[in-house]
């Protein structure tokens, strides 16, 4: 009897300290927000709830838009962009993911979505926008889709998709699988919507700082947020 009480002891402690290996790479490649996020978080249009973040859109709502995180990095770093997202009149939802990957709980929308008379888009940063593209597949209301460097992975096939989809790249990202990325546009719509942010980088998607990998930005990561939140909110808006 004492052997397997032994063994059971042998195995447990393996896998404790396997999780926390584990846990420590991930708190060291986990991307944290920077401080201008965490101001945003007292302001009264920004209601945290336990799975998610809601932004209320300023003034009356013209559409909601629910936003994955990239991989690795924590949700509240895009709360610098749905602030200002939600200035354009558009409600912005941003789940709290697993280990902080939304492809661990990609069907994160299902639980925010309500039918409240307004067109719903998902969207999502790098890892973040392949995830929501299993939703875009699935979900019979949604308007449309919006990836931030980004693509569908090759199991989502959105070609023949009625959705509108926005597909937003910064020049000077390094991060991105450029041939996959060129590849991936044939699982989309032939009416999509691409931009390219010139002097961007993968990084100024986000406000976490710098992504390690990353090209350097030549542009300001506040001008890159502009230009992304114009780009966004007039696809919404346009569609609507």
């Amino acid at each position: 009897m004492e052997r397997p009480i032994k063994r059971l002891f042998q195995v447990f402690s393996v896998l404790l300290i396997i999780g926390l290996v584990g846990f420590i790479v991930l708190s060291y490649f986990t991307y944290s927000p920077n401080d201008e996020n965490q101001v945003l978080i007292t302001y009264p249009s920004v209601v945290e709830k336990d799975d998610y973040y809601r932004i209320i859109s300023h003034g009356e709502a013209q559409a909601n838009l629910v936003f994955y995180q990239g991989g690795l990095v924590q949700t509240e770093s895009y709360l610098e962009l749905a602030y200002a997202i939600s200035q354009a009149g558009i409600n912005v939802y941003i789940p709290k993911m697993p280990l902080n990957l939304a492809i661990l709980d990609r069907n994160a929308f299902n639980d925010i979505y309500e039918d409240d008379g307004l067109d719903w888009y998902i969207g999502g940063h790098s890892l973040g926008g392949a995830s929501a593209a299993y939703v875009a597949e699935s979900h019979e209301k949604l308007s449309g889709i919006i990836f931030l460097a980004a693509y569908p992975p090759s199991s989502v096939d959105l070609s023949e998709s009625t959705l509108d989809v926005l597909s937003i790249t910064a020049s000077e990202d390094e991060i991105l699988d450029w041939q996959l990325y060129e590849e991936s546009k044939a699982l989309l719509p032939n009416d999509t919507d691409y931009a390219i942010i010139y002097g961007g980088n993968h990084s100024g998607f986000g406000s976490y700082g710098f992504q390690r990998g990353d090209g350097d930005a030549w542009i300001s990561a506040q001008f890159q947020r502009i230009r992304t939140v114009e780009l966004i909110s007039r696809f919404m808006v346009s569609s609507d």
